[in-house]
């Protein structure tokens, strides 16, 4: 195995693990990042990206440093953990350092564990020390997801789940002064507020606006509250962004960068909060808020922040950021606007392609809306470094801008296989506009499970192809040919493609006629191919039967969960499985799958000693397996690939702690249509417990295969042959979508689409343009063939 494919296994063995334990909350990027130096990551295939998110702003002193690591190991030696209940020598000196940052009145201090924490208690704090219950905060703030933060950020997709919130918070018009002197009255307790809206959309308080407000407050004798969370630790310019206004506010949350890249928070509190007399021991806590070792962290962080000028530093790069973005002259731009280095770009559209397109650059950046991209990269960036950053940028929306051009990325002349002729007028603007899907789908990093982003786009790009679109209950895209409402109710044509690949970013390019990238032939090409073709035919219309498109969530994974969803929604008239056959080829049928695990775990032993160790137990049970693959293959003539029982051996580890020692091993197979699973599970478990070996299945799929005898085969041999192409027919020894359905939609299946199956996962994926083109006609063909059929009334009943 070469270094690189070693890297790939480890890296899918890794992102399944996550899809498989993680909560499903995360919208995750398709990119695993394990280690970062200063302001640059670099995921486990060794890609370098320039950092702009920060870890959403946490990492302000960059990554990876030796000052950070240094102080944890020495504080981790002395003393982790130590409750606010007694005194602690580190958690003094953290508390006198951040008194002397503060402003003025603001020299008492609780300390938690995030910045949503240090809001949920500045609230708290707010209504105890005046007895009051009511809460204002602003459109468009963002306050974090605990109840009380929650119950402040605006966002309705963050709070609406939740309903009912915390009741007495309201919202107003950010820089707004009559709108919130309308709101305080004799029952608000406090004024919430952040001096730059960071997942708001980067709006910027006007200095009027604030100074106006603070006087109102302390004429209302109400609290103001000012989340720092994001804005703190350098971030704008000043070391708080309440200097940029001469502020001084009731009580200040800190959480974010405070730390070097380490959880906490702070709640700074003012002399009118600590007047009230009402912070009483007990009315709150926090059993991890100032441990020592955080504090350890907190201080080495506020040292480099000083000894580096990080904040001045922001001031400095963030000025010529804003001078190189508002210099941009793309229509695509509505504002540019931020403060230090946290900046906004407000797009005329919907920012996620262009995020996706960075990303591909190699520049991490955050979203701040639906339609700004917000640059916070770490405080140590070299302007070398933000320059590249802004550079990518640039290109992309300058690009993107251009009259007549795609909003992302352009397909030219140049690089259509057929020429300048290809993509002028008639039926060769159709095809730099299939060229132009294809490149557009594949520059959409879609990691299985990660489909969201590339689904979102097409549902809101295909309509201007004629499809009408939705996303259903598992994120699979549902693309459907208009069709009179009598032939609604027919079997339709099912399309069931897949939006899923492997990890592995390849460059998007188009070279000497094809196009380079991950997912080019699995299967983005088969899906584009069937959605092109699906285009075609709304166009032209009259159909009589309907054509669902299907781009499936999760293939690549073993619960091909797109396809489960919609096995028992359709009952197909035909289907057709996107996947690499070669544009000339239809793929009939698919071998079945089965995943072994087994682990062995035994008491150490002396290694001189005559027992089996757990490693050769391991070993053991494999070449069993092996040998009764051989002996299965020789009794049922297993001679060919496709009739073959293939066993793999992906993984086998061992270790030991002294006291017992252990191994485990991972088997895929490819089982044939002739081998029963579930009497080869009986069999490994038998040896299983002979060698004492615990073995688990999972990714179980029977192998299918159709007849040649088909209507929809016909249909296929019938089109190829009419474009003078001899037709050839195919069975493969992996597994698809097909395995899924086809014994629930059989027998009128098969897999169709462009590509080399051999280059699958490789470094050097890409697809012909030229037999992308070929493919699409093809089915062109075989649908209209299809969708002007009109079986008889029992039959269609039946499906």
């Amino acid at each position: 195995m070469s270094a690189l494919s070693g890297l790939t296994a480890l890296s899918e063995s890794l992102l399944e693990q996550e899809r498989l334990y993680s909560s499903g909350v995360y919208n995750k990027r398709p990119v695993e990042i394990v280690r970062g130096e200063g302001a640059l990551l670099w995921d486990v295939q060794g890609r370098c990206y320039i950092d702009c998110a920060a870890g959403h702003g946490v990492a302000n002193i960059g990554h990876g440093r030796a000052e950070i690591a240094a102080a944890l190991a020495a504080q981790a030696q002395r003393l982790i953990t130590c409750p606010e209940s007694v005194y602690n020598d580190v958690r003094a000196r953290l508390l006198e350092r951040l008194a002397q940052l503060m402003p003025s009145g603001l020299q008492r201090f609780f300390l938690c564990n995030s910045g949503a924490e240090a809001v949920e208690g500045a609230i708290k704090f707010a209504r105890l020390a005046t007895g009051r219950p009511g809460i204002i905060a602003t459109l468009r703030g963002f306050h974090g997801r605990t109840f009380g933060a929650l119950s402040a950020t605006w966002e309705r997709s963050y709070r609406e789940p939740f309903a009912p919130l915390v009741p007495e918070i309201r919202h107003v018009r950010y820089n707004d002064l009559a709108a919130l002197e309308r709101a305080i009255d004799d029952q608000t307790a406090a004024v919430l507020i952040e001096l730059v809206q960071g997942e708001g959309g980067v709006h910027v308080a006007d200095p009027v606006y604030v100074r106006e407000l603070a006087r109102l407050c302390q004429e209302r004798g109400v609290l103001l509250i000012v989340d720092e969370v994001q804005t703190g630790c350098g971030r704008t310019g000043r070391f708080l962004a309440c200097e940029h206004y001469g502020l001084q506010p009731d009580l200040l949350c800190l959480a974010k960068g405070i730390a070097g890249g380490l959880p906490m928070g702070v709640i700074a509190l003012g002399e009118r909060v600590i007047a009230s007399g009402r912070l009483t021991p007990g009315t709150h806590g926090s059993t991890f808020g100032g441990n020592p070792l955080v504090c350890a962290a907190a201080l080495e962080t506020l040292d480099i922040i000083e000894r580096e000028g990080l904040a001045e530093r922001a001031a400095r790069l963030g000025q010529h950021a804003l001078q190189r973005l508002s210099a941009l002259q793309s229509p695509l731009i509505r504002e540019v606007r931020g403060l230090g280095l946290l900046l906004g770009v407000e797009l005329r559209t919907r920012v996620q392609p262009y995020l996706e397109a960075l990303l591909e650059r190699g520049v991490l950046a955050l979203p701040a809306g639906p339609n700004v991209i917000r640059l916070l990269p770490p405080l140590v960036i070299s302007e070398e470094q933000l320059d590249h950053a802004l550079d990518c940028l640039a290109e992309i929306l300058l690009q993107a801008g251009q009259p007549g051009q795609p909003a992302v990325t352009e397909v030219t002349a140049e690089s259509h296989p057929a020429g300048s002729e290809a993509i002028s007028g008639g039926a060769s603007a159709e095809q730099g506009a299939e060229i132009e899907l294809l490149y557009r789908m594949v520059s959409i990093p879609s990691l299985s499970g990660q489909e969201r982003p590339l689904a979102t786009w097409l549902a809101e790009y295909l309509p201007r192809l004629g499809l009408r679109t939705s996303l259903d209950e598992v994120g699979n895209l549902i693309a459907t040919v208009p069709v009179d409402p009598e032939v609604a109710g027919r079997a339709p044509l099912v399309l069931l493609g897949h939006m899923d690949t492997v990890p592995g970013a390849i460059p998007v390019t188009i070279r000497e006629g094809k196009l380079y990238g991950r997912g080019a032939v699995d299967a983005k090409g088969p899906l584009a191919a069937f959605l092109a073709a699906a285009a075609r035919l709304a166009k032209r219309g009259g159909l009589q039967r309907p054509i669902v498109v299907i781009g499936a969530v999760e293939e690549e994974a073993a619960t091909s969960r797109g396809a489960r969803a919609v096995v028992d929604r359709y009952r197909p008239y035909a289907c057709l499985i996107g996947e690499p056959s070669g544009s000339r080829a239809v793929t009939l049928g698919y071998k079945g799958r089965l995943l072994v695990d087994g682990r062995v775990v035994r008491p150490c032993g002396h290694s001189a000693g005559p027992r089996q160790t757990a490693a050769e137990a391991a070993a053991a049970f494999w070449e069993r397996v092996r040998l009764h693959a051989e002996e299965w293959n020789r009794e049922h003539g297993g001679s060919s690939p496709f009739a073959a029982l293939q066993p793999v051996l992906r993984s086998i580890e061992s270790g030991q702690d002294g006291l017992h020692e252990w191994a485990t091993l991972r088997i895929g197979y490819r089982l044939p249509l002739a081998c029963s699973a579930r009497e080869l599970r009986a069999e490994l478990e038998r040896w299983a417990a002979e060698a004492e070996l615990a073995v688990s299945f999972s990714g179980e799929e029977a192998a299918f295969q159709a007849p040649r005898t088909t209507r929809l085969v016909r249909a296929f041999v019938q089109a190829m042959r009419a474009m003078e192409i001899q037709p050839a027919f195919k069975v493969k020894t992996g597994t698809s979508d097909m395995n899924v359905v086809g014994p629930v939609w059989g027998p009128e299946i098969v897999a169709y689409g462009p590509g080399d199956a051999r280059l699958d996962h490789t470094p050097e994926e890409h697809l012909a343009l030229e037999e992308y083109m070929e493919a699409i006609a093809i089915l062109e063909r075989v649908l209209t063939s299809l969708a002007q059929e009109v079986a008889g009334r029992g039959e269609d009943e039946e499906r």
